[in-house]
């Protein structure tokens, strides 16, 4: 249990309790210092309003899906709960969020005066490090555009630039799967900022209510930015997937071409390989090499015919 108070506010009881994988006994502390039970894990993880959202006495009782990375690239949905009242604001999650070393890092130097004030400023960083995963998913998806739109594919051959294409649909993959649950998180936060906005009017002064309002025009602004990244990741993944359909199409085309080529010398050489005694040609002294020209002629008529129609 980390326990933060600033010492300006120190004596009038503007505390903030954050709790990481809380105890039975932490949570029974909790419970006899101020009258409040602490969420579990089941309960953090319900995902109807009624639940997220809910005031009882006055006490405000939040929940919202945080990000918190995980192994190799993979980020994953963390849910943490929010307990305000006017003396106290206890945070509880069941992973590390860097969110929360922040601002109890900087609430050292730059102290919030109330808990509303503390959970203003956790807000802000959140949806600052919301922006943050935004611009970086943005980063991506202009790295597989360059890739896609602006890399010499065909000068690397053809199952070279299907590899590289397969990887940028890969990756693309892993751009939207982020930018999705950024969504999810900032979303959550910002009925989470309006649901104090309007059940907490008492305890916010003048200027945190300007900055909580400033909260849910920026997840305003973020959520039209997470849309126009994921119709530019459609719009890419749409676009390698042709890029992969045409070069099997070439492949396939090829093969057509030369199975067709390859039809009328096989026919000829079926013919004259029967060797029936009654066939002239057997005993012709230019048979053979007449039987070859033909097998030749018949190889280079197709061949020449689909040059005409350029379809080679």
């Amino acid at each position: 249990m980390k326990t933060i108070m600033s010492e300006a506010v120190e004596g009038i009881g503007g505390v903030w309790i954050d709790l990481c994988e809380p105890d039975e006994a932490e949570c029974r502390e909790i419970e006899e210092l101020y009258g409040i039970r602490v969420p579990t894990l089941e309960a953090l993880q319900e995902i109807e309003n009624s639940s997220r959202l809910r005031i009882h006495d006055g006490v405000l009782n939040m929940s919202a899906p945080l990000m918190t990375p995980s192994e190799g690239e993979r980020w994953v949905m963390a849910p943490a709960g929010f307990i305000l009242t006017r003396d106290v604001l206890v945070t509880t999650h069941f992973a590390h969020i860097k969110a929360f070393d922040s601002v109890a890092q900087a609430l050292k130097t730059r102290a919030e005066p109330t808990p509303a004030g503390v959970l203003v400023r956790v807000l802000e960083e959140l949806v600052d490090r919301a922006a943050d995963q935004l611009e970086h998913v943005s980063e991506m998806i202009a790295s597989v555009s360059r890739t896609i739109f602006y890399t010499d594919l065909d000068a690397r051959g053809v199952s070279r630039e299907t590899a590289i294409l397969r990887h940028s649909i890969i990756k693309l993959g892993r751009a939207y799967d982020r930018a999705s649950r950024v969504r999810y998180m900032f979303l959550s936060i910002g009925r989470m900022a309006s649901f104090v906005a309007d059940r907490c009017k008492d305890h916010l002064d003048e200027g945190l209510s300007v900055r909580l309002q400033s909260v849910i025009h920026d997840i305003g602004s973020l959520d039209e930015f997470e849309m126009s990244l994921s119709a530019r990741t459609q719009f890419l993944q749409d676009a390698a997937n042709s890029l992969i359909s045409i070069e099997q199409n070439d492949v396939v085309k090829v093969l057509t071409v030369a199975s067709v080529v390859g039809i009328p010398p096989v026919l000829v050489v079926g013919i004259y390989g029967m060797n029936f005694h009654n066939m002239p040609e057997l005993s012709w002294a230019w048979g053979y090499p007449m039987a070859l020209g033909l097998c030749l002629v018949t190889t280079l008529i197709p061949y020449l015919w689909f040059k005409w129609r350029k379809w080679l």
